[in-house]
């Protein structure tokens, strides 16, 4: 049974001595740790908030870098092929002209050929004619 004598009065007060000594060295600084550890989570917290919100708005630029990059060579192709049929449509004209100037030059040497060869023939056989009545005349 319990005797209520002046025992149970010191160790009341050892315990709350006990108490007052645990919440100096034990209580005081393991709560100001837990405060200090939210405080640095909620700081981390933050600031990858800020972090995701700033990767968000790079992720959305560097998309945007890559359609007007893709825009940009689309363009750039288009003008290189528009620029380069031009060119082998002005190559295809100059050789026809080359070609055409080269046929025309041709018909020229065969028609001068054809007319040198008409009066050499011509002429001979104005030639033979003349063989041909002398002999008929002698």
């Amino acid at each position: 049974m319990i005797n209520i004598n002046h025992t149970l009065f010191i160790q009341m007060l050892d315990f709350l001595f006990l108490l007052f000594v645990l919440n100096i060295i034990l209580y005081r600084p393991l709560l100001s740790k837990i405060r200090e550890r939210y405080g640095k989570i909620e700081d981390l917290k933050s600031k990858a908030s800020t972090l995701k919100s700033e990767a968000q708005k790079n992720e959305e630029e560097y998309a945007k870098r890559i359609r007007e990059a893709e825009q940009k060579a689309k363009e750039d192709y288009t003008n290189l092929i528009s620029q380069t049929l031009k060119e082998k449509d002005e190559r295809i004209s100059q050789k026809q002209r080359e070609a055409l100037e080269e046929i025309r030059k041709y018909e020229e040497e065969i028609n001068k050929q054809i007319e040198l060869e008409l009066s050499s023939s011509k002429d001979y056989s104005i030639e033979i004619a003349n063989k041909i009545y002398r002999q008929i005349m002698e």
